[in-house]
């Protein structure tokens, strides 16, 4: 897909002002993955899951080594094979992994309605996916006319002929469906709270038994529950389920009762997804902390996410995907990722630089982050400081940066970030 305007401007934006992933145009400045992405959809995309297999991977990679970059990069090729994607960005104060009913609604809040036109933005939750797919199926606004049409009964025959664990559940969806075409906004209320994993009322537990929903989505049922998402995700013609956790710094950090009780319900959460959840990979980004420091303290964990080498194309069964360990070397890896963000920063502003010019400065700039700076995310730091650099020199004289300048300008890039978010890039 082309390029526009706008998506370049909204990359630059954020690159510019955070260092962060945008959420969109990730492949207009991807490098040094693509042997990995290749091996994911060789082995699993494009075979394995859409066979109904399962699995679990661990993505790790120090702060700002790009583990939400490339979550986004699995989003993408997800959606490219034709899978439904569920992306939660875990807080450093929150987690799911505590209580097995917050892991079903995190996944269901955040499972993620994709326009492939990239102008429109995507949006979250179960319940707009499920709104989403019926107006795609039936290309039109849900409605009372629609009650009789081809595509709709097929998709409900589909889904009351698939195998689903929960017949609550299934029963739920073919509801919310029909009170989607027939307007019914007290029904899809408490659809969607059920749904959803949220609180229901009273008043819910009288209407939902109504249309043969019943009981609640609970700690012993919720994975039941999810495999119930998955079936029904597959059942609506989607190839599976693909579930990325970003885990920032939550895991490596919260210590004692509250981390022995995360780290088992992670370790039920890899047994479960790898076994229990046709069609569905569950993707785990984590800091190198937590594979050294907090996984040993767990044999029951340990013995999970213990690898004999890193994944790669050659040992795809490994289950730790490392993003130190790239296509390029360092420099090379930060040049290139620079080179490709010149053009983009070009359309954003509807104006040409010179080309010469802005590579020695990207190759200035990689060469000071990495060799200067060596205690700090230099991949996220890099790319903040050189789309920075281009809108300043865009708006001033170009010129090649001497070592000094590029010194100053990285050190105040670290003095930024140091005070700003601490999501890695």
């Amino acid at each position: 897909m082309t390029l526009t305007q706008p998506l370049a401007r909204q990359i630059v934006e954020v690159l510019g002002s955070s260092g962060t992933p945008p959420p969109r145009g990730i492949h207009y400045f991807n490098v040094g993955n693509q042997s990995l992405l290749d091996a994911l959809d060789e082995y699993y995309f494009s075979s394995y899951l859409q066979d109904g297999g399962a699995a679990y991977k661990m993505v790790v990679g120090d702060y700002g080594s790009g583990k939400s970059h490339f979550l986004y990069c699995l989003r993408d090729l997800a959606w490219s094979r034709g899978f439904a994607v569920s992306k939660v960005d875990l807080s450093p104060v929150e987690t799911p992994y505590n209580d097995q009913r917050a892991v079903y609604a995190a996944v269901a809040r955040n499972l993620i309605w994709h326009e492939t036109d990239e102008s429109i933005s995507d949006e979250r939750g179960l319940t707009r996916f499920l709104q989403g797919t019926l107006e795609r199926m039936i290309d039109e606004p849900p409605g009372l006319r629609a009650i009789n049409h081809p595509n709709y009964r097929g998709l409900v025959d589909t889904v009351e002929a698939s195998a689903i664990d929960s017949l609550a559940y299934k029963n739920a969806v073919l509801a919310y469906f029909e009170s989607l075409i027939r307007d019914q906004d007290e029904h899809l209320e408490s659809l969607s709270r059920w749904l959803m994993g949220a609180a229901t009322t009273p008043d819910d537990t009288k209407l939902l038994r109504t249309v043969g929903v019943t009981g609640k989505i609970t700690r012993p049922n919720a994975f039941r529950m999810l495999r119930s998402l998955t079936q029904t995700i597959r059942a609506l013609s989607y190839s599976g389920l693909i579930l990325l956790f970003d885990e920032v710094d939550r895991m490596s950090s919260i210590g004692g009762k509250a981390e022995k009780l995360a780290t088992d319900n992670l370790r039920e959460v890899i047994d479960r997804c790898r076994d229990e959840l046709p069609g569905a990979m569950f993707v785990y980004a984590v800091p190198p902390q937590f594979i050294n420091d907090v996984v040993p303290r767990y044999p029951a964990l340990q013995q999970r996410v213990r690898a004999p080498g890193r994944f790669s194309h050659t040992n795809h069964f490994s289950p730790q995907i490392s993003l130190e360990h790239l296509d390029l070397d360092e420099n090379d890896l930060m040049v290139a990722i620079g080179e490709r963000l010149i053009p983009i920063y070009e359309m954003a502003f509807e104006v040409r630089l010179d080309q010469a010019t802005q590579y020695a400065n990207a190759a200035i700039l990689a060469n000071v982050a990495r060799d200067v700076f060596l205690d700090v995310s230099h991949r996220r730091l890099f790319v903040k400081a050189f789309v920075t650099e281009l809108a300043r020199q865009h708006t001033g004289e170009e010129q090649i940066l001497a070592e000094e300048e590029a010194i100053a300008i990285i050190r105040g890039q670290v003095d930024e970030l140091s005070g700003g978010e601490t999501r890695p890039y």
